[in-house]
């Protein structure tokens, strides 16, 4: 097994603040609306009944969580690694006046400056897991969760970042299929930890947390075409979303997605 290596946060935080104001301009394709949507679907299942209950956006970027959420009560905290994302949430808070109602805080997910069991749900999606230093992020977020509180988060799957390495870097891909290489690969262009399904099990297991289920997102087999299109017909999108959902669920192929999603609740 090769050095365990975590990201640099220094490097995170400056990417992010470099795209932060074209960052929702990237998720207005067919590719990206269909994950915002399964992610809402299992955010929407398992979100706890009162809208008294605490909510961690962690990682939670220019708010495209969290807003929604804020809309319908729930008590939002949202922390980003990356001033200038977080100043753009600040701004679409505020136009929906609503930055009354969210706490906005600047924060590595690994070094969260929270009260143990704070949160009664925590969730931290679209790759602040692997783009941190994974181990300590995961024992962060465990720790700041209520005790029977649930989480969502998510993380770059181990056998399509092989794959996509396959043609220029095949001895890399080798590694990544035989896990041995994590921390330190290069992911689209991004840096950080790949997982397969029971190693982000184990990860939170480890932790105290009961796995109530890991899921896939396989929106990158779509054809180019539908997946980076801006307009589309809803019917389309209708049949297209439902077909993402059985295959995120089907427990046979969970491990070539792109995306793991893992839900589960602290011990």
């Amino acid at each position: 097994m090769l050095e365990d290596k975590p990201g640099n946060p220094k490097d995170v935080k400056k990417r992010f603040d470099e795209i932060s104001r074209t960052y929702d301009e990237m998720g207005e394709t067919f590719e990206s609306k269909l994950g915002q949507r399964l992610r809402s679907e299992l955010i929407e299942e398992h979100l706890p009944k009162g809208v008294n209950a605490k909510v961690l956006d962690a990682g939670g970027g220019t708010g495209r969580t969290t807003l929604p959420l804020a809309k319908m009560g729930y008590h939002v905290t949202l922390c980003d690694i990356s001033p200038g994302m977080l100043d753009v949430a600040r701004e679409k808070l505020s136009k929906q006046r609503l930055l009354d109602k969210v706490e906005v805080k600047e924060a590595d997910i690994a070094s969260l400056p929270f009260a143990d069991e704070t949160f009664d749900f925590i969730i931290c999606l679209a790759g602040p897991l692997s783009l941190a230093d994974s181990l300590k992020a995961a024992k962060e977020l465990v720790r700041v969760m209520e005790k029977e509180g649930k989480i969502i988060v998510d993380a770059f799957g181990r056998y399509q970042a092989g794959m996509r390495e396959l043609s220029k870097h095949p001895e890399v891909a080798l590694k990544l299929v035989k896990f041995e290489l994590n921390h330190g690969y290069d992911v689209h262009g991004d840096w950080g930890r790949v997982f397969g399904p029971e190693e982000l099990k184990g990860l939170f297991e480890r932790n105290g947390v009961r796995v109530i289920g890991v899921y896939g997102r396989f929106t990158e087999i779509l054809p180019e075409e539908i997946r980076e299109a801006k307009q589309w017909d809803e019917e389309l999108f209708s049949k297209v979303f439902e077909m993402m959902m059985h295959l995120a669920k089907e427990p046979s192929i969970i491990g070539m997605a792109e995306d793991l999603i893992l839900v589960g609740e602290k011990i």
